[in-house]
């Protein structure tokens, strides 16, 4: 495929007056980002994989979207999804069964503490905000 690229950029080079050299290099940078683009989408099909659980790559479903429309929790929704208690998710996640019930009830909480939600779930943490 390069030798073809090159071919196609002399017939440029000589019109444009462009470095042939220049060409090259970018030519180079192209296929290198191809590669990693290729290495990226691979990685993302790790992270879409349905073997994890029925949840993982899939909508959200209908009923749990009208919890979320009413404004309900979604913690405490798509943890009484999976009929798990909130010492059950204390003790995947690693997170204290009485800070569980504060965010249920509206407390503000970060990143790693919904990371850490999301994993004991097995969901996206996108479902979480």
């Amino acid at each position: 495929m390069p030798s073809v690229l090159k071919v196609n950029t002399c017939v440029a080079v000589s019109r444009l007056s462009i470095d042939p050299h220049f060409v090259y290099s970018l030519e180079l940078r192209i296929v290198d980002l191809e590669q990693k683009v290729l290495e990226l989408e691979s990685r993302l099909r790790l992270f879409t994989d349905t073997s994890k659980g029925d949840l993982i790559g899939l909508e959200i479903p209908e009923s749990i979207r009208e919890l979320i429309r009413r404004g309900d929790n979604r913690v405490r929704i798509f943890r009484q999804y999976r009929k798990m208690t909130q010492q059950q998710l204390s003790d995947k996640s690693g997170i204290r069964a009485n800070h569980i019930s504060a965010i249920e009830n509206g407390m503000r909480y970060g990143l790693k503490t919904a990371r850490k939600i999301a994993d004991a779930l097995d969901i996206p943490i996108s479902w979480l905000t």
